[in-house]
């Protein structure tokens, strides 16, 4: 069914922004075009409804879009797709990630846009360095993410191949625990899953002192005052949980006109 407009506020972390979309088909997202020539766009998130608000506000600014919730759904997608583009989160769940499904994306398109929109500031936080990053690649941060424009801008720049820092937002100074090193990231993020230092000292093969220091260290960086915030492991992996899991969005208003 199509509707004259459809007007949703929501809440992505801690900005507001709203969509007024004239003229779009709430009954059936990612559609065929029968319009002309319109970019495709493959995007992959595993919460319902950002993927859905992302496909509904992709499709008001002129793109075909077919959604897909985990790496395997994506896939099977694009068994069926020539897609131009791929919007991606990188923490899909169990299985493999953003940055994973790219490298495959690729593999099958070494022409297709890439656009990572995730809460992980940079890709040490999965592991990886920045260099492991495909070429020529967006990367957003969620919330960072001030209105849906920005995220068009980043993908057209994807698409014709002329991203500049201003959509690299993993290589940004000052992104949250951009001082962390890969070892305290990892430790942290080990942490952050419910284990042990002991149980961590025998994953890293090393002694649970030096993962206290590890830790301790970690908490340093992030200028934890054990007399303010308590036990400063249970603050640096309550910071570093804040950063990496992020908030889901909540729609605060949603209208429509037919």
């Amino acid at each position: 069914m199509w509707a004259k407009y459809v007007t949703v506020t929501v809440r992505l972390g801690g900005v507001v922004f709203g969509f007024y979309l004239e003229g779009v088909n709430v009954g059936k997202t990612g559609a065929d075009s029968t319009q002309g020539h319109r970019r495709s766009v493959l995007v992959v998130e595993d919460d319902a409804l950002l993927r859905d608000l992302i496909a509904v506000a992709l499709e008001g600014h002129g793109f075909r879009v077919d959604t897909a919730a985990s790496a395997a759904d994506a896939r099977r997608a694009v068994k069926h797709g020539d897609h131009d583009a791929a919007i991606l989160d990188v923490s899909l769940g169990p299985g493999p990630s953003g940055f994973d499904l790219a490298e495959s994306l690729r593999v099958i398109s070494p022409h297709v846009a890439i656009v990572f929109l995730t809460n992980l500031p940079d890709p040490r936080f999965t592991g990886r360095a920045v260099t492991d990053l495909p070429q020529g690649i967006a990367y957003l941060r969620k919330t960072r993410l001030s209105d849906v424009d920005a995220l068009v801008q980043a993908l057209d720049a994807a698409l014709r191949g002329s991203v500049m820092n201003d959509f690299r937002q993993d290589r940004d100074p000052d992104r949250p625990l951009s001082g962390l090193t890969h070892k305290q990231l990892s430790v942290l993020a080990l942490a952050a899953q419910g284990k042990s230092n002991i149980q961590i000292a025998t994953i890293r093969g090393v002694s649970v002192k030096a993962v206290e220091d590890t830790i301790r260290r970690a908490a340093q960086e992030m200028k934890i005052d054990a007399d303010e915030e308590g036990n400063i492991r249970v603050a640096a992996v309550r910071r570093f949980l804040a950063v990496t899991v992020g908030e889901s969005p909540v729609v605060i208003d949603a209208q429509r006109k037919a």
